[in-house]
């Protein structure tokens, strides 16, 4: 089967769109066993750049240029529509509106971590009549025109079927694996309960991922005994108040792509024992099948889609959105004897192995297109 991988980025080489999700996305398509073509969808920056200050003027600056139907038009637009007649399905990541203007006669599959609906008042702030009702009927319009819906999670998925009144039978979930290659990924020595306890946040976006409140979990911490380093990875930058916190060493933004930059990441995460994330928002974390992978065990929220990342007590736990740094110190305080580390460290690399691989992220692809267009 010839797969149209519709994004506006080249999935052949691009390793950082959509945080690595579109390469990674590609290649497990190919152990699928199918052919994937790239159809690029990036409109001409000039005049999509003079299309948003027109959207700006008319609409005002708040409005979310990515979802109106003009946006989704000039992406359409920009398709090579010779290369879709190689194609036996066309396949989107995220960005599925755009076959509401493709009429092209091929079957869809549309794959992403969330709904329109699920992200406003979420991820995004709440949003105008005007932008939410055009935003909504654009996806409404994707969800139901596609041959199949597939989303990273049980909280994404049942949006697709309760939200926009898909088919149950033809929405699928495939949980996201880890933006690292598997030689990296060799599993860490779990804690053994003694000695320096070094904590992993990785995150860019400050309030919404929770920094503030990693920060202050590990204040408490070395209040209640523990010996505990955070390692802050991925922030641009951080307040001045804790540029020189003694508990705290801001490594700052890495970008994967650049071998040294990545060879430093995979060495800080080689070198901590547990994951804290508090993050307020969160559709599914890349770094949750990163974190299994090494058998560091997660703590953090119980939000979004989380529940088919983190599991309690097996790989992790996710505490009650309303919890504080005096829950999350707590909770780790909790489960630091080295009995509880290693069976968390096991139930991490189990969780990993048994959801959260690419491999069975291919192998969940091909029984669908197995099930779905009768495959080989």
């Amino acid at each position: 089967m010839v797969v149209g991988y519709v994004c506006d980025s080249n999935p052949f080489k691009d390793k950082t769109a959509w945080s690595g999700l579109n390469y990674k996305i590609r290649e497990s398509i190919e152990k699928a066993g199918c052919e994937v073509v790239w159809l690029n969808s990036r409109p001409n920056g000039k005049f999509a750049k003079l299309c948003r200050l027109w959207n700006e003027l008319v609409h005002g600056k708040s409005t979310m240029f990515e979802h109106t139907r003009f946006f989704f038009r000039l992406r359409a637009k920009a398709i090579d529509k010779a290369m879709i007649g190689q194609c036996d399905v066309l396949f989107f990541p995220r960005g599925a509106q755009v076959m509401n203007y493709l009429q092209c006669g091929k079957p869809f599959i549309y794959y992403s971590d969330a709904t329109f609906r699920l992200l406003c008042g979420y991820y995004w702030k709440p949003l105008t009549k005007w932008q939410f009702r055009i935003g909504d009927s654009l996806e409404s319009y994707a969800i139901k025109n596609s041959s199949i819906n597939i989303r990273a999670s049980h909280w994404a998925a049942d949006s697709v079927i309760h939200d926009y009144g898909y088919d149950a039978d033809h929405t699928y979930v495939l949980g996201f694996g880890a933006n690292l290659e598997d030689a990296d990924m060799k599993p860490v020595e779990p804690y053994s309960g003694q000695g320096r306890l070094n904590i992993l946040f990785s995150g860019v976006d400050w309030r919404r991922k929770g920094a503030e409140i990693a920060i202050h979990t590990v204040e408490l911490l070395n209040k209640k005994g523990v010996d505990a380093r955070l390692y802050l990875v991925g922030l641009m930058s951080i307040p001045k108040c804790y540029q020189d916190h003694p508990y705290v060493v801001n490594v700052g933004f890495l970008n994967k792509s650049f071998p040294e930059q990545y060879d430093k990441y995979i060495q800080i995460v080689q070198m901590c024992h547990l994951f804290l994330l508090p993050t307020r928002a969160e559709c599914a974390g890349i770094v949750f099948g990163e974190c299994s992978a090494y058998g560091i065990p997660i703590y953090t929220y119980d939000t979004g889609g989380i529940g088919d990342y983190v599991f309690n007590e097996l790989n992790g736990y996710r505490l009650p959105i309303t919890a504080g740094p005096e829950e999350f110190a707590e909770k780790i305080v909790s489960t630091l004897s080295a009995e509880k580390q290693q069976s968390l460290h096991e139930g991490c690399l189990r969780v990993y192995r048994e959801r959260l691989s690419w491999n069975v992220w291919s192998n969940g692809f091909r029984h669908i297109l197995q099930r779905e267009f009768k495959t080989e």
